[in-house]
């Protein structure tokens, strides 16, 4: 049934009680001046409620003080109140009263019922402003009724400043408690930018009892932060009923809407007792001079003429509904002057069975009250889209009284009271810009957002003894005690241990009636889903189809699989592989060409490479060899040293290269053995990846590991093992001379503890892991139960490294033997140019020496 359809049933079902409706004949203003034009409206509220009471006398101090200044004015406002007794049908019967017996150009409803929508209708029907001075909990678009005028938050609002809270405080999540009506209800659909964890709704009817009985579902659960939104008497009796139970102390967090912190200072001293450390937000209303005035003249007014006012407090309500009316008496002079002729027409309308009176000024009207811009005592008044929303929200705190410790808007999110003034600074919702915050019980520490609350958490561990380093579980048969031991306990033990409250816990042995292990991991694992343990610790691999059941922690091992092969006995020629035949026979060749050309070019003037033919020869290798470690004697001649630079510089890189392929195939021979697939052992631990050609075992030990290596896969055992890291790390620690493991990828996310859902340990434990890490601690446990620093290499199983052959260094040998040809070619020319210079030399002092003897045999003749 759509909405149209609802409401005239309802108007049906009013119309019939016209004749039990008494009026109450009060008009806040006398029609005795016939030259004034007197505007009608209704002001419809439940006359024994607090906002009833202090809505009342503020409108009639409106209107007194705004006439009193506009004397001049030619328009006033007569004010019919009636009383709704907070029913929604007698509020719509009270409006549809007060339309057949007057010409009402617009309606003030001072209550925060569903009946505001159905009067949002009436009030497009009739075509005149309805005034909500609540926001209404629907939210109602100006755009489907354009009448209505709305004051205070939106939801919208109020789920933001909430979340800019939980935020500041770094709680996780939260649960909402509500009033189940349509007035509180739709803010369960606009609680975004944090998660909430539960939400409650509680019935206006609902009893103590039934109060009682939610509260005490909510302790159960381990959330602590409580959003509460409805109405103040309904949240007088949470309040009193959780002050009972003990949830206003240490360690719980409340916070309230503004549709209770509003009425705070008007609730029972009893109820405002149970509310000491809640933290509320209501709207900001600007500090003044008129404002104190009129809070001054308005007690004092009250103290006389209403003994019922003497313990109430002004509140923003009170405010609002004190400018609402100036706004309305100034739009009311503004059509008078602009539109006279429209404020005496009437029109009649037929509404089942009765006839109401509908203005034809409501249009014009309903535009000069959203066009109003003036300065009231709540501060700048303007209406955006229809409603007057707070430009700001202080966020107060109840200890003895409620205190400001900050503000929000929207804009710029949290902001400290020293800013007030200022708010352009870049959003922060960082609680340190709020001043300090006394929460319940009277202790200004932060509460977690969460609490164990004494409980001792049942902790299940596997019961496998395959891998005791990491986990094992033994019973004494004399005391009967359960004593579980290993790297995963001492990694939770620690890391509880660092946390900065108390956690209280008993490990339970997963087991059956004959000490054997009661299912697999994953039959443990859903022990937790099912609450039969609050946690699981042990050997646990953190895998992506768990987290459907769980949540895990960080993991506290390495990630990922590793390969195990035994170590391979190294054959005695290994040494000759990284280096092809020719290029062996090629470096050999210029090793002695070198020493060749080094000799030739130092015998001569070196002493050193002088003497019998052998040592002669035995020089030349000795020189050309001594280069490998760079232990030769520096040479005398020039072209020798040039020689020798280049040849160095080759056998560098030669050597080099020879070390590198050498240590290559030697990795490369024990990653090749681990990549036979059809003679690996697979874990069964690693469900979720697929090895079809490889052996799966379900039970695994280092014992078993060790002894399938050792058969090999010819004889039933295996030639590799494949497992989860830290189990391989164990099983190094025992046979470290025999076997090494190889690291490959993190397909595998580790071990890690278990935890329910949720479970807010589950982000403590994570960073306690990471300081463990960060501060070495995790790796000294390692060492004391492993007993290994185990090295891994990142080689793919699948590279072989070639042999290196000559082509490899042909440029090398290139630039050496020309090189050394070059010094060798420059060598002979200066040994030729010296034949040819002690040649001519010897011919010339030949030559004379005949001339002597021919000029001395001359002169014998003579």
């Amino acid at each position: 049934m759509d909405f149209a359809r609802k409401a005239k049933w309802t108007f049906f079902v009013v119309t019939t009680l016209f004749s039990l409706v008494q009026p109450l004949s009060t008009n806040h203003t006398s029609i005795n001046d016939t030259a004034i034009e007197m505007i009608h409206v209704g002001l419809i509220l439940d006359a024994q409620s607090w906002v009833g009471k202090i809505v009342d006398s503020c409108i009639s101090m409106a209107i007194s003080d705004f006439y009193s200044q506009n004397c001049h004015y030619q328009t006033k406002l007569v004010v019919h109140t009636r009383d709704s007794g907070g029913d929604p049908l007698l509020l719509l019967s009270q409006a549809l009263v007060l339309l057949e017996n007057f010409k009402l150009d617009a309606i003030i409803v001072a209550e925060n019922s569903a009946g505001v929508k159905i009067l949002a209708e009436l009030g497009s029907r009739v075509k005149i402003p309805i005034i909500s001075l609540f926001a209404a909990g629907l939210s109602l678009s100006s755009f489907e009724y354009p009448h209505l005028i709305q004051i205070g938050e939106d939801e919208s609002s109020r789920a933001k400043a909430i979340a800019a809270i939980v935020e500041a405080f770094s709680w996780r999540s939260v649960i909402l408690i509500y009033e189940d009506n349509d007035s509180a209800r739709p803010i369960l659909s606009s609680m975004t930018g944090f998660r909430l964890d539960r939400h409650v709704a509680l019935l206006t009817s609902s009893t103590d009892e039934e109060i009682v009985e939610q509260l005490m579902k909510l302790m159960s659960l381990q959330m602590t932060v409580y959003v509460v939104h409805m109405s103040p008497i309904l949240a007088s009796r949470l309040f009193l009923n959780a002050k009972q139970l003990g949830m206003l102390t240490q360690g719980y967090a409340w916070i309230t809407t503004d549709m209770i912190t509003n009425f705070m200072n008007s609730m029972d001293p009893s109820v405002f007792e149970s509310m000491q450390g809640v933290v509320g937000f209501k709207p900001h209303i600007p500090a003044s001079k008129e404002l104190r005035r009129f809070a001054i003249r308005w007690r004092s007014k009250n103290l006389n003429e209403n003994k019922n006012l003497e313990e109430m407090e002004m509140n923003v309500y009170g405010i609002w509904s004190y400018d609402m009316v100036w706004a309305v008496a100034t739009a009311a002079e503004r059509v008078m002057t602009r539109h006279p002729h429209i404020l005496h027409q009437e029109t009649r309308l037929n509404m089942n069975f009765t006839t109401i009176r509908s203005s034809e000024s409501g249009l014009v009207f309903m535009d000069e009250i959203l066009q109003s811009r003036f300065k009231g005592i709540s501060g700048g008044f303007q209406l955006t889209n229809g409603r007057l929303i707070p430009k700001e929200i202080e966020i107060v705190n109840v200890f003895k009284g409620d205190r400001i410790i900050g503000y929000w808007n929207p804009e710029n999110g949290i902001a400290s009271i020293m800013k007030e003034e200022n708010h352009t600074e870049t959003n922060s919702t960082s609680s340190s810009k709020l001043e300090g915050v006394i929460w319940p019980g009277g202790t200004m520490n932060i509460p977690k957002g969460w609490s164990l609350r004494g409980k001792r958490l049942r902790i299940g561990v596997p019961v496998t003894n395959q891998f005791r380093e990491l986990i094992s579980v033994v019973h004494d048969p004399q005391t009967n005690d359960i004593i579980v031991t290993g790297f995963c306990v001492d990694v939770f033990k620690e890391a509880v241990q660092s946390l900065d409250y108390e956690v209280h816990y008993d490990f339970i042995p997963f087991e059956d009636a004959n000490g054997r292990m009661a299912g697999s991991y994953d039959d443990l694992i859903l022990q937790v889903y099912h609450k039969n343990y609050d946690a699981v610790v042990g050997d646990i691999t953190i895998i992506s189809r768990r987290f459907a059941f769980v949540d895990f922690t960080l993991p506290f091992t390495d990630l990922g699989i590793g390969v195990v092969v035994p170590k391979i006995d190294n054959d005695i020629w290994v040494f000759l592989k990284p280096l092809c035949g020719d290029l062996w026979i090629t470096v050999g060749a210029f090793f002695i060409f070198t020493g060749v050309v080094i000799w030739f070019i130092e015998r001569p003037i070196n002493e050193e490479f002088q003497g019998s033919p052998s040592e002669q020869i035995g020089m030349i290798f000795w020189y050309s060899f001594s280069t490998l470690v760079f232990s030769h004697k520096k040479p005398l001649s020039n072209l020798s040293k040039f020689v020798v630079i280049i040849w160095v510089f080759v056998v560098l890189i030669i050597t080099s290269s020879y070390t590198a392929t050498l240590a290559s195939m030697l990795t490369v021979k024990q990653i090749q053995l681990s990549s036979r697939d059809n003679d690996a052992w697979v874990s069964s631990d690693i469900s979720n990846f697929t090895f079809e050609t490889r052996r799966r075992r379900a039970n695994h030990s280092p014992e078993e590991y060790a002894d399938a290596l050792r058969r090999g896969s010819k004889n039933g055992g295996a030639s590799s093992i494949i497992d989860e890291i830290p189990n391989l790390k164990v099983f190094l620690a025992k046979y470290p001379s025999d076997y090494t493991m190889i690291k490959s990828k993190a397909i595998t996310g580790g071990f890690g503890f278990v935890f329910p859902k949720r479970s807010p340990l589950v982000q403590d434990i994570s960073s306690a892991i990471m300081r463990l890490r960060e501060e070495k601690r995790l790796e000294m446990m390692e060492n004391k139960w492993f007993n290994s620093e185990s090295s891994f290499t990142t080689l793919d199983p699948e590279s072989n490294p070639n042999r290196l052959n000559i082509h490899s260094f042909g440029g090398l040998f290139l630039v050496t033997g020309i090189s050394s040809i070059s010094a060798l070619g420059v060598c002979l020319f200066q040994k030729r140019q010296s034949i040819k210079i002690h040649l001519n030399s010897s011919l010339d002092s030949l030559k004379g020496y005949f001339n002597v003897k021919i000029i001395g045999r001359q002169k014998e003749r003579s």
